[in-house]
């Protein structure tokens, strides 16, 4: 009953620019149960949004934090069509800047900077349910055949920079152009969409909670919250709502060289391209480190936030992932900040165009 209720105050839309303010105000007013959030898109023909994305890892050793990969990207998310089945919407890429250490040219950071200037020049036309969740890339044929006449230009960089790589030029050709084959492929790249909308047509309980956990075999904890943000900073709207959780797990010393999985990242960050020798010499030197410097074990932590406005737009998003031994440290950021809003109905006093963050 409830998803036959949203979608025929949906199709309301479909009456007008006046009726749709009024629809959306109905529908904006009216109350959910008082125990859970529903994450629902209210968008209209021609809203816009401006986001900024930014990336950024970094560790901490001897109290000298460094950072080794970092970008900042913006885009611009355009509704171009409100159907009573959903929304046709643009990703229109703005911006890329990419700043990685000076001694940082492995082949992921310079293929990471390859594929994001081509997809700079690519504007990905999308489709969402009629409550916002993202259903299929709409022109991922014209993407593919685009980002695949640059796979050579990007061939080209990579073999100037690193002219000595073990990898045949025809092989990591053949490789780049087979996962740029299908719409699941090029939705891969499109990983942001997922991001924004994947919680769209879910509703979530309202709580405010601590429980122990035991996951993989590894003991932890977690902290999970949903609920109505306050108003503290120019743009909010009352009845806004975020959902967060923080979790963190212990790896016991004994179990450090068998959890290779949860220490990928963590190696990832201080081994480069070692050998399987020279790799395993550094588990040795982490393990005995670790003995000393965090006797309990290795604490692994995943923070996610992911806020809304009333409207159901995106607001903000961020990902923290870190590792602590104690006398090392590895963090990983990930963040996604509306910067620019244009929106055909204003609910309430809120956003408007050039209200920076």
């Amino acid at each position: 009953m409830k998803r036959f209720l949203l979608s025929f105050i949906l199709n309301l839309c479909l009456i007008g620019v006046a009726m749709t303010a009024w629809s959306q105000n109905l529908m904006l007013n009216q109350k959910e149960p008082e125990n859970e959030i529903a994450v629902v898109g209210y968008f209209c023909k021609n809203d816009t949004m401006t986001y900024r994305q930014s990336h950024i890892k970094y560790k901490i050793e001897n109290n000298d934090t460094t950072v080794s990969e970092s970008y900042e990207e913006e885009f611009m998310i355009v509704v171009t069509d409100s159907t009573s089945k959903g929304y046709k919407m643009k990703y229109i890429p703005l911006s890329f800047t990419r700043q990685d250490a000076d001694t940082d040219n492995s082949l992921k950071a310079i293929m990471t900077n390859a594929m994001s200037h081509m997809m700079q020049s690519v504007v990905c036309e999308f489709t969402t349910d009629e409550f916002g969740s993202l259903k299929s890339i709409t022109n991922w044929r014209e993407i593919r055949d685009q980002l695949k006449k640059s796979v050579k230009a990007t061939c080209d960089s990579l073999y100037s920079i690193i002219p000595s790589l073990s990898i045949p030029r025809k092989s990591l050709e053949d490789f780049l152009l087979s996962n740029l084959s299908t719409e699941e492929d090029i939705r891969d790249l499109y990983e942001v969409l997922e991001t924004l909308f994947g919680m769209h047509g879910s509703a979530y309980d309202i709580c405010d909670k601590e429980e122990d956990i035991e996951e993989q075999g590894l003991s932890g904890h977690v902290t999970i919250w949903a609920g109505y943000t306050p108003i503290e900073e120019e743009g909010d709207i009352e009845g806004d709502y975020a959902f967060s959780t923080q979790k963190t797990l212990t790896i016991p010393v004994e179990d450090m060289k068998d959890t290779f999985g949860a220490l990928s990242m963590i190696i990832g960050g201080i081994s480069g391209g070692m050998a399987s020798d020279s790799l395993e010499v550094a588990f040795d030197q982490i393990v005995d480190s670790l003995k000393i410097a965090k006797p309990n074990g290795a604490e692994v932590t995943s923070i996610r936030y992911n806020g809304f406005f009333l409207n159901g737009w995106p607001k903000i998003y961020y990902h923290v992932e870190g590792a602590d031994l104690g006398f090392f440290e590895q963090i990983e950021i990930h963040a996604i900040e509306w910067k620019h809003c244009h929106w055909e109905y204003i609910p309430v006093a809120g956003p408007t165009d050039n209200n920076d963050i």
